[in-house]
Order: C-alpha cells, then sequence, then structure tokens
C-alpha cells in the first residue's frame, strides 16, 4: 500500500541536503550524516496506482496535500498531529474535461492542482482551490500538465506541458510551459502558454548538440517534452 511517512527533518518528498540539515541543527556537526525518524503514517489503502504521488505542504493552514491518480482526486491531511494524521477530505473538482490529476503545489493558502484533459491532446486544466479544497479558479493549459510550481512571491503559477504521445504514437501533441500571472488576482489573472515551435526550423542543430530527437515523425515541438 502506498503510505505517506513523517519525518523529523523533512516532509515527504521534499528533498533537503546534509548541509541545510546542519544548519538546522539536526546532524552533528562534523559527520555529514544524519538519522530520518518517522513520526507517523498515513497509508491510502491503494497498492501500485500512484495514490500518493506528489505531495506538498501549506504552512499557513499545516496542512498536506496530496495527489490520488487512482481516484484523480487531491487528497487533504491534518498533520497538526503527526503521530496521528487525519484525512480532511478527497477533492475531485467539479470541473468538466478532467482526467487525471497529475501535480499539486501550495504557496500562501492556495493550492494549484495540474489536470490531464481526457485525450492525449487535449487540454489540461490547471485549478486553483483554496486548503479546504474549494475551487476558486480554473485556468487552461497545455496538453498533458505533469507539473505545477509557484513562483517564490506566489505571483506566477506554472505548469509544464509533457504533451507525451498516446500509446500508438499517432496522436503527438507539443510540449509547452504555461505561465498564470496572478498579478491582479484569480479574476484578472493572465495565461500565457509557451511552446517549442521557433525550434523546429533548429532541428540539424540541435541533433549536432546532443539533443535527443527520435519521435516517428516528430517535430521538435512535439518531440520536447517538459516535466
Amino acid at each position: 500500500m502506498r503510505s505517506l511517512y513523517l519525518l523529523s527533518c523533512l516532509f515527504l518528498t521534499a528533498t533537503v541536503t546534509a548541509q541545510n540539515c546542519l544548519e538546522k541543527g539536526a546532524v552533528p556537526l562534523g559527520t555529514g550524516e544524519f538519522t530520518l525518524t518517522v513520526l507517523g503514517t498515513y497509508s491510502t489503502g491503494v497498492f501500485d496506482a500512484g495514490a500518493a504521488e506528489i505531495v506538498t505542504f501549506d504552512s499557513l493552514s499545516g496542512r498536506l496535500f496530496f495527489t490520488n491518480a487512482a481516484a484523480s482526486s487531491v487528497s487533504i491531511l491534518d498533520i497538526s498531529d503527526p503521530a496521528a494524521p487525519r484525512l480532511i477530505a478527497e477533492v475531485v473538482p467539479d470541473v468538466a474535461g478532467l482526467d487525471g490529476v497529475n501535480s499539486v503545489a501550495a504557496a500562501g493558502g492556495r493550492i494549484a492542482a495540474a489536470f490531464q484533459g481526457e485525450q492525449a491532446d487535449s487540454p489540461g486544466t490547471l485549478v486553483v482551490m483554496d486548503t479546504n479544497g474549494v475551487v476558486q479558479a480554473t485556468f487552461p493549459t497545455g496538453a498533458l500538465p505533469d507539473m505545477v510550481t509557484f513562483s517564490p512571491d506566489g505571483r506566477y503559477i506554472l505548469t509544464a506541458n509533457e504533451g507525451e504521445p498516446n500509446d500508438a504514437y499517432d496522436v503527438d501533441p507539443e510540449g509547452s510551459v504555461t505561465v498564470v500571472d496572478l498579478l491582479g488576482g484569480l479574476d484578472g489573472a493572465t495565461v500565457t502558454t509557451v511552446g517549442f515551435t521557433d525550434f523546429n526550423r533548429q532541428r540539424a542543430r540541435l541533433a549536432m548538440a546532443g539533443v535527443r530527437l527520435f519521435g516517428p515523425g516528430a517535430t521538435v515541438a512535439q518531440d520536447l517534452e517538459p516535466e
């Protein structure tokens, strides 16, 4: 079963270096080694189906949010008592055209989740929620948004749109990056999706530089798959 582990030096899938831990006093100086202590676990009860793949922590609410691809939902976990994590909600946004959640990120009390569309070349959807899972806004993205992140100041939300081909490779959408500018708030946000079509005429030059381009009949823009 997929489980979430709450650790003494880091939360879940976050990465820290030994130096970071040294600075926080979690490691004996000079050893370069540290021990992680499990504080608690939460089991989704789902085995081998991406039910706890991407995890983010919101410091304002003290809650964890993780993607459950098996249920196409975002799970909200209360970890105010790390020894006894408590599931608050499994959020399945009531938004048309969603077919699987791939990533989730948190910043300043906002939660952003990237959902793919129903077909390989369908546009994806960025869903912005509050920490209770209430949908506040949705924004279109390129095909197959596979990672979402906030800029450090919280002004921008970005999705890396992988644009993977279907299994038969007869549908191969272009990869892209979507940028949502929140300067005007959620109601006044602007959405820009940036592709790679300008690189199509540089295929030979890119190949000579070591860029791997291999999709059958694919353009450069189709082969580049940001994730």
